[in-house]
């Protein structure tokens, strides 16, 4: 054969391989009426094709369409305009049949309605797919989901691939979509949907990753009247305030908390979501329990019995330092407790050893109840600074106006180390006990105290004053009264019992029996706490033991919470002493008596 018969035949096969090749587009609508029949006939989809078609050979059969529209039954689903890609059967296209073995749609617009995606019979469409030969392959790609019955979950979708080759093979997925702004993941999704369909136990993996959250499970899925799902997961949430942010999904004390993260085996069903086992990771505490959710209430119902060696609860006690402004009074800011009371909890809590804020208990056992508009937190027992205390505090919101009560009880504390680990002077020891109640209600921090009522009462035995010498000051009045004004600090006063007990009405607290005894004298108090300015007007009176004289000695108590002033009282010491008892003024004489005239000589 002569080279140019060669040569001639090998542009005439490189011509046939260039133009089987090269994409032809093609006018007629021949094509995409073939493949309209198909999904139609295969899928139940209606695809309209309003752009061109394209066709090509090698290196493997495809076909591209230009402005697609597809649709699924009963407007469950709509997808406009984009371009749909696929590979071609082989063998059907022998018979003169387009059949694509995957899909590729890119660029377009998809409405859905989760009602009537739900209202579909995916058993049939999934035993179907058993027993014909479907697509392998779903790729969808910078295509966007809205959705006509959801609100704010609309999804960007950059990338999504499902995988399903047969039967007897797993239905796999992975892509990531923008969700609220932000990039989630979808690293992997497994089912065997066969099996779901038959009514047996199909393996179930999926880890699914936001900036806010991750959630990865394995286990197993079983549909039928009452489909379950059973396994071990986790969830974790660097932030939860962040995470209820962007997710919109309500949780109690949402805006509070920080990390958090659940472990566990669980199971699953339509009424309750349950861990009979779980760790719980609250910022860096470890708690370990019994956790549930229940799904058959108006809310979702969150329960749990959790345990901890160290806990730490400041986070959750915020809002109560927030009440106080950076100036030091009651704030003005409308209470509301929307953003903390999201869904329904009932929780138990035991720990080893509590912070709340500077505060540290022992052997603590504590319940948070939440409810709409409400949360209720109580301390059934707690070891507290060698004594023990209990308590309940509650908050309720309705019409505008948070009401707010609470009591409690307290006994054999050492006051002297309570002092100080709240970072206040120890100025007095000793053994406390006592109770206290009070509520208020009101739109702000600022009202609620304007319109407290309650009372305590604290009585502490057998401590003392550090910073005066009550006794030698007594003696010193004896016989230097104004000297002694000079100088009444320094040293300790030893006592049997002091007690207090204060009554509050409209904000303001009256000492109603305030008294101190000792083996060397006796002390009253008596005056105003004005809670809503966080001052005090108060006066202490104090006598040698037995005396029925007058008070040798009276001390003002005044000044902020924050900065209490004790000064002795001028009056009674210049009343004790001789020499300045004259400079005193005179009584006072009414405007009609005449004025008494003084003459010097």
């Amino acid at each position: 054969m002569s080279r140019r018969v060669i040569s001639l035949i090998a542009l005439v096969a490189l011509a046939l391989i260039g133009a089987a090749a090269a994409p032809w587009t093609l006018r007629e609508n021949g094509l995409s009426s073939s493949l309209s029949d198909h999904m139609k006939e295969r899928y139940g989809l209606d695809l309209t094709v309003n752009g061109r078609s394209t066709f090509a050979v090698l290196p493997i059969p495809r076909v591209k369409f230009e402005d697609v529209t597809i649709r699924f039954p009963d407007q469950a689903l709509e997808a406009e305009g984009g371009t749909l890609r696929g590979e071609i059967r082989i063998l059907p296209l022998l018979f003169g049949r387009i059949e694509l073995s995957d899909f590729d749609l890119s660029d377009s617009r998809i409405t859905a309605s989760a009602q009537a995606l739900r209202a579909v019979n995916w058993a049939d469409a999934f035993k179907s797919r058993s027993r014909t030969l479907h697509a392998r392959r779903l790729i969808l790609n910078r295509t966007s989901i809205r959705w006509t019955d959801l609100k704010d979950a609309d999804l960007e979708i950059a990338e999504l691939v499902i995988r399903w080759v047969g039967e007897n093979d797993p239905l796999t997925a992975y892509g990531n979509a923008l969700w609220r702004g932000e990039r989630v993941i979808l690293t992997e999704a497994t089912v065997y949907p066969d099996r779901l369909v038959s009514g047996d136990i199909s393996p179930l993996r999926l880890t699914v990753a936001a900036p806010a959250a991750r959630l990865s499970m394995q286990g197993e899925a079983q549909l039928g009247p009452n489909p379950s799902l059973t396994g071990e997961g986790s969830i974790e949430a660097r932030s939860v305030r962040d995470f209820t942010r962007w997710s919109g999904v309500k949780l109690p004390f949402g805006s509070l908390i920080r990390a958090f993260a659940v472990k566990g085996d669980f199971s699953m069903d339509r009424r309750r979501l349950s861990w009979p086992s779980v760790s719980v990771k609250l910022g860096n505490d470890k708690l370990e329990g019994t956790m549930a959710v229940r799904f058959d209430a108006k809310r979702p119902v969150i329960t749990g019995t959790l345990a901890a060696e160290d806990l730490d609860l400041t986070d959750l006690f915020a809002p109560f330092a927030q009440a106080r402004t950076s100036s030091g009074s009651w704030s003005e800011e409308t209470l509301d407790l929307t953003h903390v009371t999201g869904s329904d909890l009932d929780l138990r809590l035991s720990a080893a050893s509590a912070r709340l804020g500077k505060l540290r208990v022992e052997d603590m056992a504590a319940s948070v109840l939440v409810r709409p508009g409400e949360i209720e937190a109580s301390i059934g027992r707690a070891g507290f600074h060698d004594g023990s205390l209990k308590g309940r505090l509650s908050l309720v919101s309705a019409n505008g106006a948070t009401e707010l009560k609470s009591q409690g009880s307290f006994t054999g504390i050492q006051i002297a180390s309570f002092l100080t680990s709240v970072g206040e002077p120890r100025w007095i020891t000793g053994q406390a006990q006592g109770q206290f109640a009070f509520e208020g209600k009101g739109k702000n921090p600022d009202e609620v105290v304007r319109r407290a009522q309650g009372h305590s009462t604290v009585t502490i035995r057998k401590g003392e004053l550090i910073g005066i010498a009550l006794g030698d000051a007594l003696k010193r009045v004896e016989k230097h009264p104004l000297l002694a004004s000079l100088n009444w600090k320094g040293g300790r006063t030893p006592f049997h019992e002091a007690r207090a007990q204060v009554v509050v009405q409209n904000g303001v607290g009256e000492v109603t029996e305030g008294r101190l005894t000792s083996e060397e004298l006796t002390a009253q108090l008596k005056g105003e706490v004005l809670m809503v300015d966080r001052t005090l007007n108060l006066k202490a009176e104090v006598a040698s033991a037995g005396s029925r004289k007058t008070p040798v000695i009276a001390f003002e108590i005044d000044g902020g919470w924050d900065n209490i002033s004790v000064i002795p009282d001028a009056r009674s010491l210049i009343e004790r002493s001789g020499a300045a008892k004259p400079l005193l003024p005179a009584a006072r004489i009414p405007p009609e008596e005449p004025t008494p005239q003084t003459a010097v000589q």
